[in-house]
């Protein structure tokens, strides 16, 4: 696999380009040159214009040159029948025409491949009609060859990518309550901020407080109040947890890593690893 040099500089990457140094590559590698290359552009605060623009001349360069030979060659073929004064300019001229026509084919077949495969991926990362998919793109790594297979697989098959969708998971109430004391502390933290708040609030009664949880989180009042009366105190004391017990710890601790809250996920597992039986 080819390591791509991020510090290119734009000029460099233009003439790569233009020479056609990315196009033998490998598709995967092919897709992490087009990264590189807009990485670079944007670095000179371009447009993604600008970038798909670049891609487009080079494409019609390369027809160009197709038709540039091709009249070379026709021309010196022409002036070898015309002018040559061999007596084998016949042979030496049809040899010539079979030699350009070949050139000719093979260099139009590449600029043509060349538009049809620039077409296809710039419209397939459109930032205005694909956004899902620019943003899978810009994703990329330069290295990322695993990465870029299953986005040139995506590409090839057309198939799209889409908003990230929000995993919605019901946890009961147990594992809803046990949460909140982990993001406060440990288990029984959150009966320790009902206590304060009973203290400090005369009109507030625990069955009130319960009621408001419960409207909260769902279950019923006694099931709250069963989670602050003897729930969470065995969780934070006993050693042997039932595995519905250890099961909802270990929910506890998913949602704390979607989060990305490594220091609470850190305090789970030590809270778990001081329990010799979970």
């Amino acid at each position: 696999m080819k390591k791509f040099e991020s510090d290119l500089s734009l000029g460099q990457y233009k003439a790569k380009e233009t020479f056609w140094y990315f196009d033998e590559l490998s598709e995967e590698e092919r897709i992490l040159a087009y990264r590189l290359g807009w990485q670079i552009f944007d670095g000179h605060k371009m447009f993604f214009e600008d970038f798909l623009a670049f891609h487009k001349r080079r494409g019609y360069l390369l027809q160009g040159l197709g038709y540039l030979i091709a009249v070379v060659l026709l021309i010196s073929v022409l002036f070898i029948v015309l002018v040559h004064p061999s007596t084998l300019k016949y042979a030496f001229g049809l040899f010539v025409l079979a030699g350009s026509i070949m050139t000719f084919i093979v260099i139009m077949g590449k600029a043509r491949k060349n538009l049809r495969e620039t077409s296809r991926f710039f419209d397939y990362i459109d930032p205005l009609t694909k956004p899902y998919n620019y943003k899978e793109f810009l994703n990329l790594d330069l290295n990322d060859f695993a990465g870029a297979e299953i986005f040139y697989s995506n590409l090839r098959k057309g198939i799209d990518y889409q908003e990230e969708q929000i995993e919605l998971v019901e946890y009961d109430k147990t594992i809803s309550l046990l949460a909140i004391d982990f993001l406060l502390g440990s288990p029984g933290s959150l009966n320790e901020l009902k206590q304060k708040a009973l203290q400090q609030d005369p009109e507030l009664t625990s069955g009130g407080f319960d009621k408001v949880i419960s409207s909260v989180i769902g279950g019923t009042d006694r099931g709250i109040r069963d989670y602050f009366s003897k729930i969470s105190h065995d969780i934070l004391t006993t050693k042997d947890l039932s595995g519905k017990r250890k099961e909802q710890l270990f929910k506890v601790r998913e949602i704390f890593v979607k989060a990305g809250l490594k220091r609470k996920v850190a305090s789970i597992d030590d809270f778990i690893g001081n329990r010799s039986d979970l």
